[in-house]
């Protein structure tokens, strides 16, 4: 486990401690990354306080002026670079 309020857990560390974790981290004190063995994948606990905070964040964000402007960057090079499905005519 690291060290803070971030830690890292494999799956059975995690299921050894659950109900401690869960008191834990819906209580605001962190987040839990799970991990698992021959395994990629990783996902986050966080609290469903947190999650809400997030979302709420990210709504006001897209209202924004420069959420506009970052949108219409980013679609203008996604279409310079992403080669059209349709072949031009020739």
């Amino acid at each position: 486990m690291s060290v803070g309020c971030f830690h890292t857990l494999n799956v059975s560390q995690f299921l050894a401690q659950i109900e401690e974790l869960h008191g834990r981290v819906s209580q605001g004190h962190g987040r839990i990354e799970l991990t698992r063995d021959g395994c990629n994948d990783v996902c986050v606990l966080i609290s469903k306080a947190e999650l809400d905070a997030l979302e709420r964040a990210l709504e006001i964000l897209s209202q924004t002026d420069g959420f506009a402007e970052m949108s219409q960057m980013l679609n203008s090079v996604a279409s310079g670079t992403i080669p059209s499905a349709v072949p031009p005519a020739v």
